[in-house]
């Protein structure tokens, strides 16, 4: 990976670490909670990856479906931009 990427993705990391604050109102807690897990798997992949570790495709596609259903607390280009370069590295794995 080159030192751009990890930077990239460790930029990334740390704004995910923290999840936005939960809603006062409880008719947002579904949605906020929804938000929070599909930060989390991203933020493991991101985490495996920058540490030596692997990601398969299929790992990279589950988490990727969780943040288009549920959003992100992170902004979404840099979101989409890490899943395309998760992808991409997974591919290169097989």
């Amino acid at each position: 990976m080159r030192p751009d990427e990890s930077l990239q993705l460790g930029a990334l990391y740390d704004a995910l670490r923290t999840p936005a604050p939960m809603p006062a109102d409880p008719t947002q807690l579904t949605g906020w909670m929804a938000r929070v897990e599909a930060d989390a798997a991203l933020a493991g992949l991101i985490s495996r990856v920058l540490n030596s570790g692997t990601a398969t495709p299929d790992e990279v596609t589950d988490a990727q479906s969780l943040f288009q259903r549920s959003g992100t607390s992170a902004d979404p280009t840099r979101v989409t931009r890490a899943y395309e370069l998760l992808l991409r590295r997974a591919g290169q794995q097989d």
